[in-house]
C-alpha cells in the first residue's frame, strides 16, 4: 500500500509540474514509425476515407486546404488522386513522416504548384500564418493537442462558412492498454522518466466530439462513430502492431530503457488480452465534418 501510495504521490508531482512526454517526444515516436505507418494505413485508411469523400467536402469547389498533421500524406494523396482543384497546404512536426510523404507523393502524382509542405509545430503554424482556409483536414491526431487551443485556432484561421473534416480516436480506445502500462510501471517505478496521460483529449465518442466543436464556434454536418478489432495469434503481435502503427505512440519514452520493461508490457498483455486463445486490440473513432459559423 506504501509503496502504491509513494508511486502515485511521484506520479501526481510530475504531471503538476508537467514533467511529462510531450510533443518533442512524440515526434521522435513518429520518427521511428514513418517508415511502418502504412501499416496502419491499410487497415484504418479507409475509414480516414469517409471523410475525404463526405458530400460537404466534395460541394466545395476550388478550395484552399489545410492537411494539419498530414504525417505520410494519406489525405493529400487521395485528394491530388481524384483531381482535386485548389491549393493544399500540409504540415506536420515529424521530419521523418514528412521525408516518406514526399516519396511517396511523388511516386505517380503530379503535384505541380498546388502543394505546399510544411515542416513545423502544428500550435505555432496555425498562430502565425496568415494564410485562410476553406477546409482544414485533420486524421488521427486529435490526442497530442490540447483541443481548448487548436479549436479556437481552427476557427482563426477558416474562412467563413468553411468547414473541418476529422476523424479521431475516442475514449475507449485501445481498452486495457492504460492499465496495463500502469501496473508495469509501478513495478518498474525506477525506470520510469516522466508519464504521459492523453485521456482527457480524446472525446467521449461524436457526441464529444459534437459538444467540444460547439464550444469554439462550429456547427455539426456530419458525424459517426465507430469501433474495430485487431486479434493476434501471440501477444508480441499485438504491442509490435501498437508500435509500428504509432497506436502506442509516446510510451517509449516513458521509461529509461523501454526494451528492459518490453518483456513485462508482453506478459500484462498476455493477461489482460487474451480472447478465445488470441489476443484482441480495439480501436474507437469518431469523425465528421464541421462549420465554422
Amino acid at each position: 500500500m506504501l509503496n502504491k501510495l509513494v508511486f502515485y504521490t511521484k506520479m501526481g508531482y510530475k504531471l503538476l509540474k508537467r514533467e511529462v512526454v510531450n510533443k518533442k517526444d512524440y515526434v521522435k515516436e513518429y520518427n521511428k514509425v514513418a517508415e511502418t505507418y502504412k501499416y496502419w494505413l491499410r487497415e484504418m485508411g479507409k475509414y480516414t476515407d469517409r471523410i475525404i469523400n463526405s458530400k460537404h467536402i466534395l460541394e466545395i469547389k476550388e478550395s484552399k486546404i489545410l492537411d494539419f498533421a498530414c504525417g505520410t500524406g494519406y489525405i493529400t494523396r487521395s485528394l491530388l488522386e481524384k483531381d482535386f482543384k485548389g491549393e493544399i497546404t500540409a504540415v506536420d512536426f515529424s521530419e521523418n513522416m514528412l521525408k516518406e510523404w514526399r516519396e511517396t507523393l511523388e511516386q505517380g502524382v503530379n503535384l505541380g504548384h498546388r502543394v505546399n509542405v510544411v515542416h513545423a509545430d502544428g500550435i505555432e503554424f496555425l498562430k502565425n500564418t496568415e494564410q485562410r482556409f476553406d477546409i482544414i483536414f485533420f486524421g488521427w491526431a486529435l490526442s497530442y493537442f490540447n483541443y481548448k487551443e487548436l479549436f479556437s485556432l481552427f476557427n482563426k484561421v477558416l474562412n467563413k462558412g468553411g468547414v473541418v473534416a476529422i476523424i479521431t480516436n475516442t475514449q475507449g480506445t485501445l481498452y486495457r492498454m492504460e492499465q496495463i502500462f500502469l501496473k508495469v510501471m509501478k513495478e518498474n517505478s525506477e525506470e520510469i522518466i516522466k508519464p504521459m496521460d492523453i485521456r482527457f483529449n480524446l472525446p467521449k465518442g461524436s457526441l464529444g466530439l459534437i459538444r467540444w466543436f460547439k464550444q469554439y464556434g462550429f456547427e455539426a454536418l456530419e458525424t459517426e462513430e465507430n469501433e474495430v478489432e485487431f486479434l493476434f495469434n501471440k501477444p508480441e503481435e499485438l504491442l509490435e502492431w501498437l508500435n509500428k502503427t504509432g497506436a502506442l505512440a509516446g510510451t517509449a519514452q516513458i521509461f529509461r530503457n523501454y526494451d528492459m520493461v518490453k518483456d513485462k508490457i508482453v506478459e500484462e498483455i498476455k493477461g489482460e488480452k487474451c480472447k478465445e486463445g488470441r489476443y484482441s486490440i480495439n480501436h474507437k473513432f469518431a469523425y465528421g465534418i464541421f462549420r465554422k459559423v
